[in-house]
């Protein structure tokens, strides 16, 4: 199954999120994209240094959200407005969801970007959460 994770810059949720994923699903081929993404930008350090430290692997660099992506098996948007934004540009779909919607529950992800590093271990704490229940769900 191919998973793609989705947040505004693709470089703190999304990133995170495909980590996690990619340890915790290896069966599956997972991947994150931004809607606003600076292609190429490298994940905010705060991300790289939690992953690292919870020894996950290295994200991928950003990537923009394209067409093409639509052809995924399962989009996970981190809020409910990137959902829209992708309902909006790509025409509504079965296969996109938010994280937490897909999971039975009704909260966004809230961005991290310019907090501070325990806001983003807060943010790994619920991913990687999130992701096992995503584990549980798929696999």
């Amino acid at each position: 199954m191919r998973i793609i994770f989705v947040c505004t810059g693709n470089t703190c949720r999304s990133p995170m999120a495909e980590s996690i994923a990619k340890r915790l699903l290896p069966t599956h081929q997972i991947e994150s994209r931004g809607l606003m993404a600076s292609e190429g930008a490298s994940p905010s350090a705060h991300t790289e240094e939690v992953l690292k430290i919870h020894d996950y692997p290295e994200p991928s660099l950003a990537k923009q959200f394209q067409k093409e992506d639509m052809k995924a098996d399962l989009i996970l948007t981190m809020t409910s407005e990137h959902k829209r934004w992708i309902d909006h540009y790509f025409g509504q779909q079965s296969h996109v969801y938010t994280l937490k919607d897909y999971l039975d529950s009704a909260s966004d992800i809230p961005d991290p970007f310019g907090s501070s590093y325990e806001m983003y271990l807060q943010l790994f704490q619920h991913l990687e959460t999130d992701i096992f229940k995503l584990k549980d769900r798929i696999d």
